[in-house]
């Protein structure tokens, strides 16, 4: 369906200033950002306040007297002609007056500024039984499971978006410039620039983090690794301890997919075929010039090594089932 502009403008206002929305409001405003991202971010930045000045009462008020003191020494006070029989010596009072109300006037703007900035934070929260995607100001897509929320925050265009996390979600984050994107559970750190991946801090205790592409940074109280695809980081008495992800599909809540190769070494096969399933497969020396036609299915590992056997007349050998095979 096709939105007029101003009902679009309508809710950016809304959604950009935090008020509430409505559910179909906040699917037509997260719909039109995942298409149009560039024109929404370009609107994010001309709107976005710089950081404020730091002002102190007390630095102004020193800079004010300061600046008295040196003006008193300098001229004498002023008179403003009332009548002709009367003058009112207003001496110094101007000053002070104008001084208070620049003073008033800079701690207004800080304080408006600052609460600009502590302010633009925004809960995308799922109370159904179901999955539900949401799309960040960013333009980043996360997936929330069932009561599973997020509290995403950034202090202006230059600085790194943070996301408190409760229960479980699935994020794929929008590289922007070397702003890092950063998940905070109850007792995990997660650091990214761009990538996808999923964190269930469901039980604080034994929170993890499963990465589907790119590369991520996690950290404990105790510990911190580093990650890339398919592999994953599992809190165990405050240590966080990494591995291979043995089944990917299962993990990422995906359908199998099915891999097509024409003419294509079989070294090039079987990496796609970890890349994907997360399955291992070792092809000795006198096999590595074998060439593959076909699709294979990654459901089923066990079907996978025996095409594999058959295409290449050769046999195959279980190390550990369903995880780690060997062709000779």
């Amino acid at each position: 369906m096709k939105h007029t502009e101003e009902y679009i403008n309508e809710l950016l206002a809304k959604y950009i200033t935090g008020e509430v929305m409505s559910d179909s409001e906040k699917n037509d405003i997260q719909e039109w950002i995942a298409t149009h991202a560039d024109e929404y971010n370009r609107l994010v930045k001309l709107i976005s306040p710089k950081k404020a000045p730091e002002f102190g009462t007390a630095k102004a008020w020193a800079r004010i007297e300061e600046h008295i003191n040196k003006t008193s020494a300098k001229k004498p006070a002023m008179s403003i002609s009332i009548n002709k029989n009367k003058k009112k010596s207003l001496g110094m009072s101007v000053f002070y007056a104008a001084a208070s109300v620049l003073v008033i006037v800079v701690i207004s703007i800080s304080f408006f500024m600052s609460n600009r900035d502590n302010n633009n934070e925004q809960l995308f929260a799922n109370n159904t039984a179901e999955k539900m995607m949401i799309y960040l100001p960013d333009s980043s897509s996360v997936t929330l499971y069932p009561n599973a929320n997020v509290r995403y925050r950034t202090g202006g265009m230059n600085s790194a978006r943070e996301v408190a996390l409760n229960g479980k979600a699935f994020f794929n984050v929008r590289k922007m410039h070397g702003r890092a994107f950063k998940v905070q559970s109850e007792n995990l750190m997660v650091e990214v620039l761009g990538t996808s991946f999923l964190v269930d801090a469901t039980k604080a205790e034994s929170s993890s983090v499963y990465v589907k592409t790119g590369v991520v940074s996690v950290e404990s109280e105790d510990s911190k690794v580093i990650i890339k695809a398919n592999q994953k980081a599992e809190l165990e008495n405050n240590t966080l301890k990494t591995g291979k992800i043995e089944n990917p599909y299962e993990v990422f809540e995906e359908k199998p997919k099915v891999l097509s190769f024409e003419n294509a070494g079989i070294m090039e096969v079987v990496e796609k075929i970890e890349q994907t399933t997360g399955v291992k497969i070792e092809v000795s020396k006198e096999l590595r010039n074998n060439k593959i036609t076909s699709r294979i299915d990654t459901a089923d590992t066990e079907a996978i090594i025996m095409e594999l056997a058959f295409l290449c007349s050769c046999k195959y050998e279980i190390l550990e089932a369903g995880k780690h095979y060997r062709l000779y």
